[in-house]
C-alpha cells in the first residue's frame, strides 16, 4: 500500500508542476503562416490557409475590450492584454481549470487587421494545453492584437484534480480487494 502511496504523489506532483510550463511565441516563431487578409477568417478559411484537410473548430476566442471568452473552451482559459488596454502588443492565455485543448493539430491565430501582416498563424500542436502562453511584441510600431484565436480537432481532458481523485479510488479499491 505504501508503494501506491508513494506513486500516486509522484502523479500528484508531476501534475501540479505541469502548470509551471510555458509557451512563449513571438512574430518570429515557427511554424507560422502570416497574411495581409484583413477580415476575420473562420475556422474552414484558416484550415484552407495553412493547407490542412481535416476540419478546424474554434476552441477558444478572446477579443481585446470585450469580457467574455468564445469557443467550447471558453470557461477553460482567460486573455490578459498587455502594454496599452486597447492597443496591445502583448498578451497572455492562461488556463484556469475545468478541461483543457489537447490534440492535432492546433493553431493559435493572432489578428490585427489593418496592418502588414494583418494575422499570424501559429502551429502549436506541441501545447499541452495547460502551460501559459506569452504573446510577446506583436506590431511594435504600429497596429496591435485585436483578438487571439485556438483552432483545432480536438479532445477534451478531464481537469487534473478528476485524474488525480480517480487515481486515489483506484487505490482504494486495490487495498480494499488486498485486505480481503
Amino acid at each position: 500500500m505504501k508503494k501506491y502511496l508513494a506513486i500516486m504523489m509522484v502523479l500528484c506532483g508531476l501534475l501540479i508542476s505541469a502548470n509551471a510550463w510555458a509557451l512563449s511565441i513571438t512574430p518570429a516563431t515557427t511554424p507560422q503562416w502570416t497574411g495581409t487578409i484583413t477580415a476575420n477568417m473562420n475556422a474552414s478559411q484558416i484550415a484552407n490557409y495553412v493547407e490542412y484537410n481535416g476540419i478546424l473548430s474554434e476552441l477558444y476566442k478572446q477579443n481585446v475590450g470585450e469580457g467574455f471568452d468564445s469557443g467550447s473552451f471558453a470557461a477553460s482559459y482567460e486573455t490578459l492584454f498587455d502594454n496599452e488596454p486597447n492597443d496591445p502588443m502583448d498578451a497572455t492565455i492562461t488556463y484556469v481549470g475545468g478541461a483543457y485543448i489537447t490534440g492535432s493539430p492546433l493553431y493559435l491565430y493572432v489578428k490585427d487587421g489593418a496592418s502588414n501582416p494583418a494575422f499570424y498563424i501559429f502551429d502549436i500542436s506541441n501545447w499541452n494545453g495547460i502551460e501559459t502562453i506569452y504573446l510577446n511584441n506583436f506590431w511594435p510600431n504600429r497596429g496591435a492584437i485585436s483578438h487571439v484565436t485556438i483552432l483545432g480537432k480536438v479532445s477534451a481532458v478531464p481537469e487534473p484534480a478528476t485524474l488525480i481523485l480517480l487515481g486515489l479510488g483506484l487505490l482504494g479499491i486495490a487495498g480494499f480487494r488486498r485486505k480481503k
